[in-house]
């Protein structure tokens, strides 16, 4: 699991602790201690709170405890004996996930290794606007223009779960890796390139349509 979130270093990682003072409860586990602890938006407390159970009960697969601190925003996850070293760093991503107000029982995929893609589209470290040095009116306009995504069409074309969160300047996106390279294709072609995403999508549906048309034949 990379340390990088859309080509930016992500600073969360280096809030995760490991000490190895403490024994393991499982000696064969490449793991002995470890604790991240990570913050989360004060605007999805209410979900994570209903979400609650359905997180815990996750997270138990892979031996990870969860605490929510919902004074301070805080999420506390430890583990002492899990076999996958980076399920405790998966856990970055479920609340990134939630944050983006994707249903928790979705959002729990990725720690099973559902691939997911976090695409920033604004002035975020590894947004697209910082990347590619959009000016501000532009990028209102091209945000816009980005809503018009047909988001069903785009989601049956690629398998992917897609989530446009314009106020967090996101798009929040789970599925295959094929699926959230051609998202992230034409989310970068509307913001970068001023490139309305319908007519593409429409396009691509058109041309898997008639693939899938000639294979038939062809059977």
């Amino acid at each position: 699991m990379s340390n990088h979130v859309n080509g930016a270093e992500d600073p969360i990682v280096h809030r995760m602790v490991i000490d190895k003072s403490t024994p393991a409860s499982d000696e064969d586990s490449p793991v002995d201690y470890s604790i991240l602890r990570m913050p989360f938006l004060r605007r999805i407390t209410t979900d994570l709170q209903e979400a609650w159970p359905v997180l815990q009960s996750a997270l138990e697969e892979y031996d990870i405890s969860c605490a929510l601190d919902v004074d301070r925003y805080f999420i506390t996850f430890t583990t002492t004996r899990t076999k996958d070293p980076y399920a405790i760093l998966k856990s970055r991503y479920l609340i990134r996930l939630l944050s983006a107000a994707v249903p928790a029982l979705q959002a729990v995929k990725v720690l099973n290794g559902i691939p997911c893609h976090l695409i920033y589209t604004g002035y975020h470290i590894g947004g697209l606007c910082k990347k590619f040095g959009i000016k501000m009116d532009k990028y209102v306009s091209r945000k816009k223009i980005l809503m018009t995504l047909p988001v069903q069409a785009l989601e049956k074309l690629t398998g992917c779960d897609i989530y446009l969160r314009p106020s967090d300047d996101l798009v929040a996106v789970m599925g295959p890796v094929q699926g959230l390279e051609l998202v992230r294709r034409i989310v970068e072609d509307c913001i970068v390139h001023n490139v309305p995403p319908a007519p593409g999508v429409k396009r691509l549906t058109i041309y898997a349509q008639t693939i899938k048309g000639v294979k038939a034949l062809r059977l």
